[in-house]
């Protein structure tokens, strides 16, 4: 007997007069033991789809069983028990509770779900996703791969049959995804069985079977699902650097977690200067988000000093001279794309002349058809676009983006980063990317590494022939 069917989920939204077709009719099946990766572009109705077979939405026609009972149309409090006692559940966000540590969602989890909080198997757990020295951390203080991984360990707290996870990989370098696929190797060594939505090409190589879907109906085999090309790779040639816009003297951020010093950024000295194109690298918890939060005023050092000497002193910074593309899509629910992106100019109180349309800002990330939906009605990749699209809106002298493709997939991404560089083409915008993408990091002429708290600076110039 199949772990999971789904037969012929509908759901529909509906904003105004308008109707989304979120799932058209998308059937599968999942059985014991098995890794199935639901691929597709962002926007295609993957995570949609996790949610109704979670029970977490109800589909609006279809059928979802697990484990032989009925997933739709019951009671919520029968589907939350049918949860408990099957599910993992991995969002792409927002998986962990602000006020406790990581090893107490991992306890609340485990007390949900009938068991006794065991320490050990807290543990386990933590041990297993490397998180041992961020048992006590709060969400606040990790990083965006550690947040995913904790949210892991929560999501696996049950021992549950079924894992469903949306992105679980999206903002993690190299060797943490790696950590997690030897993760879910293990659980399927031992009978567990689970469903993947994900971008990453590793994760789908490493599946037991791989499902495309596109326009809300599933596709079976990967090769079936029609995948823009990859796109060429900008060259650029070197040019001069212009005028130092923000100047980092001996700067270092320190935090005080359960009595342990944590040296997220070491003391360092560096110029963003305008017109610069520069990618920042490194895993999960070297310190990228920190640097930026630092250079954009968003974060004071805790020694040294951040100097913006070649930004006007009279004016805000923020969203006046420097715009910023947080990890996590960071849109105010209450408010529709095309209003989202219009409302730095508001807080800046910027006149036309000085900024961009900000229907032409849509129009370069291609959210056009998207500007009068509300971000609930958005797939991750689209909400972190329309961030960018506001980021740009105000013609900042200095752009920060912390993982902007990370929720997108490989397409998408590609475009997404062509798109903004064309943006930027010609303006002297000082344009700073965190990534762990090493093919979005090609896109820049230089690169930063980033190492536990330390920063290493290369260039990575390429000829323009």
């Amino acid at each position: 007997m199949s772990l999971l069917i789904a037969d012929d989920l509908y759901r529909f939204y509906h904003l105004g007069d308008t109707e989304v077709r979120a799932l058209r009719g998308a059937s599968l099946t999942l059985a014991r033991g098995e890794t199935v990766a639901l691929v597709g572009p962002s926007g295609s109705g993957k995570s949609t789809l996790l949610a109704c077979l979670a029970g977490l939405d109800e589909p609006d026609g279809g059928i979802v069983t697990i484990n032989g009972k009925r997933m739709t149309r019951r009671p919520e409090a029968e589907r939350a028990k049918l949860r408990a006692d099957c599910i993992g559940f991995l969002a792409q966000s927002g998986n962990l509770f602000a006020h406790l540590s990581v090893a107490g969602n991992i306890a609340l989890q485990m007390e949900l779900c009938g068991l006794v909080s065991d320490r050990e198997r807290i543990c386990t757990l933590l041990a297993l996703v490397g998180l041992t020295e961020r048992a006590d951390a709060l969400p606040a203080m990790l990083s965006g791969g550690e947040a995913a991984r904790a949210g892991l360990a929560v999501a696996l707290a049950g021992d549950p049959p079924l894992l469903i996870a949306d992105e679980p990989t999206a903002e993690v370098d190299a060797q943490t995804e790696a950590r997690i696929l030897d993760v879910l190797e293990r659980r399927r060594a031992n009978g567990g069985s689970a469903l993947l939505a994900t971008h990453s090409r590793l994760l789908g190589a490493s599946a037991s079977r791989i499902l495309a879907i596109a326009d809300g109906q599933i596709i079976e085999g990967y090769n079936a699902l029609v995948v823009r090309e990859r796109q060429a790779l900008p060259l650029h040639a070197h040019r001069p650097h212009g005028a130092a816009l923000i100047e980092a003297r001996g700067a270092a951020r320190s935090f005080d977690l359960a009595g342990k010093r944590i040296e997220a950024v070491q003391a360092l000295n560096c110029t963003i200067h305008a017109g610069q194109r520069l990618a920042l690298m490194g895993r999960s918890g070297s310190g990228k988000s920190t640097l930026l939060n630092m250079l954009a005023g968003l974060e004071a050092p805790s020694f040294g000093s951040i100097v913006w000497l070649g930004l006007d002193a009279a004016r805000a910074l923020r969203p006046q001279q420097i715009g910023f593309v947080f990890q996590s899509p960071s849109l105010v629910p209450a408010l529709s794309v095309i209003e989202n992106v219009r409302l730095p100019l508001e807080i800046a109180g910027l006149a036309a002349g000085a900024a961009m349309n900000p229907d032409e800002a849509l129009a370069r990330l291609s959210l056009d058809d998207l500007r009068d939906k509300l971000p609930d009605q958005l797939s991750g990749g689209q909400m972190q676009r329309v961030a960018l699209a506001r980021a740009l809106v105000t013609r900042p002298k200095v752009l920060f983006a912390d993982e902007p493709t990370g929720q997108l997939d490989h397409a998408t991404g590609l475009s997404v980063m062509h798109a903004l560089l064309a943006a930027l083409e010609g303006s002297d915008t000082a344009l700073v990317v965190a990534t762990h993408d090493a093919t979005m990091a090609e896109f820049m002429e230089e690169c930063w590494t980033m190492e536990a708290g330390l920063l290493t600076i290369k260039s990575t110039e390429r000829d323009a022939a």
